[in-house]
């Protein structure tokens, strides 16, 4: 009878503790995805391909901002932006972008790596982007090919620059 009581005492500070105050922020660290703003998205894991610069580009840059290092970047700094504008409902406008650079990544999860999925272990070149809105940082991890995802988690790229060669 006496361990009914205690599991029953135990549950209840479950439930209890279960039940707080919603939060305001709408990315809190502990979240298990960023909220979509219509069901129809896809899901964060999902990649987004970018899209490369056409010959002639005319992307906009805003001079105070860091000017990536790495030619042909802007194309994914852009589908980034547009792609956190879109899950955070506000302009692409009001993003700031705080670095792109090329960096390489440990293995092929590109410093993204997901529960129960194995990559294979090699060192893998790519980009990193970090974008803030409000005073929250988010980054956008991709690999050569360009295909671009956001991380939630995200772990950092390996020590050294890339070799071009």
């Amino acid at each position: 009878m006496k361990t009914l009581w205690i599991s029953l005492l135990v549950l209840l500070v479950f439930i209890l503790t279960g039940c707080g105050a919603a939060q305001a922020d709408p990315f809190p660290a502990d979240s298990p995805d960023l909220p979509s703003p219509s069901p129809s998205k896809q899901p964060i894991s999902t990649l987004i391909p970018a899209q490369p610069p056409q010959q002639g580009d005319a992307t906009q840059m805003n001079p105070v901002l860091p000017t990536p290092s790495v030619p042909g970047i802007e194309g994914l700094i852009e589908t980034a932006k547009k792609d956190l504008a879109q899950r955070l409902s506000i302009p692409a406008s009001d993003i700031v972008l705080l670095d792109a650079k090329e960096v390489v990544w440990s293995d092929s999860s590109l410093g993204c790596p997901q529960p129960n999925m194995m990559y294979t272990q090699v060192l893998t070149p790519g980009y990193l982007i970090k974008l803030k809105y409000d005073i929250r940082e988010y980054e956008y991890h991709a690999g050569l090919g360009g295909a671009l995802t956001y991380c939630k988690k995200p772990l950092p790229p390996s020590e050294g620059v890339p070799n071009n060669t």
